[in-house]
């Protein structure tokens, strides 16, 4: 957490320089690449693209607009098979994007062991991630560009990307993976736009965010009362990408060196005893953090503060002209009645089962609950295991989905 302050100072002072001052933060990355090229892994560095071709991998990037004007470009591995195959698309979880399913590898990440079985898959990226900086009335420096939460993303960016892979594929459907935020993004989507639920086939939840009252990591709980200060403060959070990008590069040189210190910085906020390879923390974090707005924390914040899975809270004020009543309304989740299947664990953090079990009773059509003993909130992208663990459990229950 202490890294994410720090890349939010760092993207509030990059946004207030100038254009010629920005380019401060390119020529300090430029150097640090010229530095630890032959220190850190290559994939580290490598393009989502770029990952895909030297692992014999074809990924496209694909372009829709959204009705509020936020241009999203997203990607797809297309299925080798000239039969129909499923559907299928995944969504990262906050400061993440499209790149965390290919990180781990061939035989290991999700999108990958989805390719080898010939599925097409699909990979979305939300507004305000490195992949998605452009708007078609307003720059990135723009601090109206940043001021959305994962609602936005929810209501907007998700339908967006739906409906263009639907039309693309000739699909009715699509089978739904998402994790942490993209957990959130799913519920919300459906809960606000039930119309959805006829088009996710199946969601599968990795790590779930809706209820966050009995969050246990210390780190979220001492800034959590602070979000609306935060939200202020740092209103203009990545709104020079930039910054973020030679934060990735510094931190990949220094996770490089001494992954220990990252391994505890890191792990403090979603779970200690992560099955994360140290040396392998130099590739995540070239890839991650990917760029987010602050509005984003702040409602988190207010979800473990009010222990209620609402909409933004805007204060009184703001509440009433915004929804007609004092306080934000909550979540119709009894309206997401799409098949989900839940993976959540003991020593997960962010995602306690406490609250997951509030969740689980909230939800009208839960197929299945997975509990893990032993997965941290970041293992389920990116432990060596995970492929073992919770992936092939997946396709399994695709598999089993198609065939039915």
């Amino acid at each position: 957490m202490y890294i994410y302050i720090l890349l939010l100072l760092i993207c509030k002072v990059s946004n207030a320089a100038s254009v010629e001052e920005r380019g401060f933060w390119d020529l300090l990355g430029s150097l640090l690449n010229y530095s630890n090229s032959a220190l850190v892994p290559e994939d580290a560095n490598l393009s989502i693209t770029e990952l895909g071709k030297k692992y014999g991998y074809r990924v496209e990037q694909h372009t829709v607009t959204t009705e509020d004007g936020y241009i999203l470009n997203f990607h797809r591995i297309p299925t080798r098979s000239r039969k129909v195959r499923p559907v299928v698309f995944l969504m990262h979880g906050l400061l993440d994007s499209s790149d965390t399913w290919l990180l781990l590898g061939p035989n290991k990440a999700l999108a990958y062991l989805l390719a080898d079985l010939e599925f097409d898959v699909w990979l979305g990226n939300s507004r305000g991630n490195k992949h998605c900086q452009n708007h078609t009335s307003l720059y990135n420096t723009d601090s109206d560009f940043w001021h959305f939460s994962w609602e936005e993303i929810a209501v907007h960016d998700l339908p967006a990307m739906i409906d263009y892979i639907l039309q693309v594929t000739g699909m009715q459907n699509l089978y739904y993976v998402g994790h942490s935020q993209g957990t959130t993004t799913g519920y919300v989507l459906c809960a606000m736009k039930p119309e959805y639920n006829s088009k996710i086939k199946m969601m599968f939840s990795l790590a779930p965010e809706a209820w966050m009252g009995h969050i246990r990591s210390p780190l979220v709980k001492i800034f959590s009362p602070a979000h609306s200060v935060l939200a202020y403060l740092l209103s203009d959070f990545s709104a020079d990408y930039a910054g973020v990008d030679f934060f990735n590069k510094i931190s990949t040189f220094v996770c490089t060196i001494v992954p220990a210190r990252c391994d505890n910085v890191l792990f403090a906020l979603s779970g200690y005893e992560t099955k994360i390879n140290e040396t392998f923390l130099a590739v995540i974090l070239g890839h991650s953090p990917s760029g987010s707005s602050t509005f984003q924390f702040a409602h988190y914040g207010q979800l473990v503060e009010s222990h209620r899975f609402c909409r933004y809270d805007f204060g009184r004020q703001g509440n009433l002209a915004a929804y007609n009543q004092s306080v934000p309304p909550d979540y119709d989740v009894s309206l997401v009645t799409t098949p989900v299947v839940i993976f959540y664990s003991a020593k997960d953090l962010l995602s306690d089962p406490k609250d997951v079990n509030i969740l689980i009773k909230n939800l009208n059509n839960v197929r299945e609950t997975i509990f893990l003993e032993d997965f941290t909130h970041l293992d389920y992208v990116y432990a060596q295991d995970a492929a073992h663990v919770i992936y092939n459990k997946i396709i399994r229950r695709i598999i089993s989905d198609e065939e039915n």
